[in-house]
């Protein structure tokens, strides 16, 4: 459970929050399990706070700041993240449902097991994340980064990632059936395909330029 006084200041808005925060730098604030649903905490700073299964969806967290924060198990659903910083941030099975990161920096977020089914993440920075077994069908990718990111076995079905970046991605055993926008040009700068579930037109440029992408990764 979230630590009483912890929760108390936060409830009080951002000034009170943010002041904390600066006359206590090496507190490391535990709001877990904390139903922060709905409230306005834009600008805030959550840096390195433990919010393991808090309730923030529908919450507006506009450039809040959740560098090193715990978010493990945590909902998000439909919150407003919109150029927010998660750099190092721990999303580990969070539910992220329709969550808006546009613009956000996710730059090594780990986001494992993380539902982001219709999330937008157009201009977000997630490269170096691991996004292994995360959910993205029908998100928008538009113009992500995903650079060295890890997505083994994670659903990019019917996902839009025109001009997103997939230099260096692991896409193994990724599932990219009905992906908008998905060109050779995308999957030809990808680290492995391998056990990928890729549209049978896709498939077939792979094997023909790329056979290499499809086989099994040196240890």
């Amino acid at each position: 459970m979230a630590n009483p006084e912890h929760l108390k200041q936060v409830l009080n808005g951002r000034e009170v929050w943010n002041k904390f925060r600066r006359t206590h730098p090496d507190a490391r604030p535990d709001l877990r399990d904390a139903n922060l649903s709905g409230y306005d905490f834009t600008h805030m700073d959550f840096s390195r706070c433990d919010l393991t299964g808090a309730d923030l969806s529908d919450a507006y967290l506009l450039r809040a700041n959740f560098e090193e924060a715990d978010l493990t198990g945590a909902n998000l659903a439909e919150a407003d993240a919109i150029e927010a910083n998660l750099l190092k941030a721990v999303l580990t099975r969070a539910s992220l449902v329709m969550t808006d990161f546009s613009g956000a920096g996710l730059i090594r977020a780990t986001l494992a097991g993380a539902n982001l089914t219709k999330a937008n993440l157009t201009r977000a920075s997630l490269p170096w994340g691991n996004l292994r077994e995360c959910t993205l069908a029908h998100a928008d990718l538009t113009m992500a980064d995903l650079r060295e990111a890890d997505l083994s076995d994670a659903d990019l079905s019917n996902a839009d990632l025109r001009d997103a970046s997939l230099t260096g991605a692991v896409l193994r055993g990724v599932n990219l059936r009905d992906a908008k926008h998905l060109s050779l040009m995308h999957l030809g700068k990808t680290k492995t395909l391998f056990r990928a579930a890729l549209d049978p037109a896709i498939r077939e440029d792979v094997t023909r330029q790329h056979p290499h992408l499809l086989e099994r990764p040196a240890p």
